[in-house]
């Protein structure tokens, strides 16, 4: 009896799948706009938001310059981004403040079309383009609704994005000084330098940064100590100055005998340069 019981209601369930399948179906081959726009709306409003993106997308040509257009796109870019496709619904709801621009819809649109790149956004150790890209678009939503209810939720995407860019500058540079304790070190010296200081001068603030300034002091110096003669001098006054600038920023700080001993010995490095001069 239990068997028969659940044969029944699974034929049931499957006869319930084939209509709502056989009803999209039709819906998609169907040319009665008003109930292809019907069929959409319910969708949606259902959280079928794939099979409601299908007949939006079908109906949109022919609502173009009608009065239920501003609708069909918005809901077409919700649908889209209800379903976490954010680079579609992005430029859809870019597309709907372009077009629609005085729209009771425009500021969200805008705001959805920067919150979606947003939310396309990869973590600090992946590639950032889709972070940098929502930060401008986030900042020109800012520029043109500046007492926008976003605003606050806005700024706070921007400084999360913002520590984002940090994080992977700060892995970037950490990265090439491990490649400077690598067998082929030498060829890397340089563009740690380069990295440490491209870092300091994005992110001033960072709390990165004593370590980083660490590190320069370090590398200027290894850098200088392989270095063939004519070069030398320059390197370990620049170790130095590195070692100046650490002291006068971090006067207590944990690596401060390790960066006293890489001054000390550089100054013992220039006074036996100068004298073979």
């Amino acid at each position: 009896m239990k068997k028969t019981v659940f044969i029944a209601l699974l034929l049931t369930l499957i006869s319930l799948s084939s209509c709502r399948t056989t009803r999209l179906s039709k819906l998609e081959k169907s040319n009665d706009f008003d109930e292809l726009y019907k069929g959409a709306i319910a969708y949606y409003e259902q959280g079928k938001y794939g099979k409601s993106q299908l007949l939006f997308e079908k109906i949109s040509p022919y609502y173009r310059g009608t009065a239920d257009a501003e609708k069909v796109q918005f809901y077409w870019a919700y649908s889209l981004y209800y379903q976490g496709l954010y680079q579609l619904a992005s430029f859809r709801f870019k597309s709907f403040y372009q077009t629609y621009g005085r729209s009771e819809y425009a500021e969200e649109s805008e705001y959805l079309a920067a919150y979606s790149l947003y939310k396309d956004a990869p973590d600090a150790n992946l590639d950032q383009t889709s972070s940098e890209e929502a930060v401008i678009a986030m900042q020109n939503f800012l520029n043109r609704w500046p007492a926008s209810k976003y605003y606050v939720e806005a700024n706070k995407i921007i400084d999360e994005l913002q520590v984002r860019f940090e994080t992977k500058a700060y892995q970037k540079a950490k990265l090439y000084h491990r490649l400077t304790s690598g067998l082929s070190y030498r060829n890397y010296l340089e563009a740690a330098l380069i990295t440490f200081d491209a870092f300091k001068n994005d992110f001033p603030d960072s709390k990165y940064i004593e370590e980083l300034l660490y590190l320069s002091v370090e590398t200027e110096f290894k850098l200088a100590n392989n270095s063939i003669t004519s070069k030398k001098k320059e390197r370990f006054a620049k170790t130095v100055d590195y070692y100046k600038e650490f002291v006068e920023k971090y006067p207590n700080s944990e690596y401060s005998e390790k960066v006293a001993d890489y001054y000390s010995r550089s100054i013992k490095e220039l006074a036996e340069l100068n004298k073979s001069e």
